[in-house]
């Protein structure tokens, strides 16, 4: 019973790490009907700003945080507009293509700069890390406090999307482009304030996993695919298939390491993609089957 308790409140927090990520990736499907593939690397510079700002500047962790979301931000808008607009009507394989050139653009300037420092760099938690006991249920701090920034940052976009003009835009952006500029919203920009928050949700994602992990170039790739594995789980179209789904995914990769085998735990996410795409290709709470990726 200890040992599922445990597991429990692990994948809650995993979860609630891959639904942030899951999230931002859906934003941008939304808005684009393309995939950015280079997410998990925008999440990893966002850890890697983070660290400069924490722990080689001194700054507090909250300030910290809001600069790395802040720097997200910046550049989510600056590779729309310089990597993907361009290309935006050449195709999915262009677009494609331009997300795994930046993939490695990111991974070579993430070595360039923090390389020095080791290919595995420790982010100090914020909390102690001595665990507590909660009903029987032993969690160490630093996990709700990840849980608890998480769920915060999710509510602060679930108002915004929902509460604000630019939301709003969004939001018809993503039911119908081609009908939401007939009507005078200006889809070019929304594209690169889509891109913004989806990189700057990357961003707080990374600054919130950080203390409980270690920062390597190579972080995004495996995290992107355990998000993407969640937002296809939830349907890539449903922000709230994305929430759920991250948790979900969090779940089974933990449940399934505790109980079956670490191995099992580390090829989960693929599996799960796989009967997804095979026997719900529109995911838990999606609409129309998917048909780019």
């Amino acid at each position: 019973m200890m040992m599922f308790g445990y597991l429990l409140a692990s994948g809650i927090t995993t979860g609630a790490l891959y639904a942030l990520v899951a999230l931002g990736i859906t934003v941008v499907y939304k808005a684009t009907r393309s995939v950015n593939f280079a997410h998990g690397d925008l999440f990893m510079i966002g850890g890697f700003i983070a660290y400069t700002f924490h722990v080689m500047w001194g700054l507090p962790y909250v300030v910290a945080l809001l600069l790395a979301v802040a720097a997200g931000f910046a550049i989510g808008a600056v590779v729309e507009r310089v990597a993907f607009r361009p290309l935006r009507d050449q195709g999915l394989v262009s677009l494609l293509l331009a997300a795994i050139g930046l993939s490695f653009i990111l991974k070579g300037a993430a070595r360039a700069v923090w390389g020095g420092k080791g290919d595995f760099i420790p982010f100090p938690p914020i909390a102690t890390p001595s665990p507590i006991s909660i009903g029987g249920i032993l969690v160490v701090p630093q996990q709700l406090v990840v849980l608890a920034g998480a769920i915060a940052v999710m509510a602060i976009f679930a108002g915004f999307f929902k509460l604000t003009k630019l939301g709003r835009m969004m939001q018809a952006t993503a039911d119908n482009a081609k009908a939401a500029k007939l009507v005078g919203i200006p889809v070019n920009r929304v594209y690169v304030y889509t891109m913004a928050i989806g990189t700057a949700i990357a961003g707080s994602a990374a600054v919130l996993m950080a203390p409980i992990t270690l920062l390597y170039p190579d972080i995004g790739f495996v995290l992107f695919i355990k998000s993407f594995a969640a937002a296809v789980l939830g349907g890539l179209t449903s922000i709230p298939g994305a929430v759920a789904g991250g948790f979900l995914i969090g779940l089974i990769e933990t449940m399934s390491g505790g109980y079956i085998s670490t191995q099992v735990q580390d090829v989960s996410s693929y599996i799960v993609i796989m009967l997804v795409l095979v026997f719900m290709p529109q995911g838990l709470f999606g609409g129309r089957a998917l048909r780019r990726v």
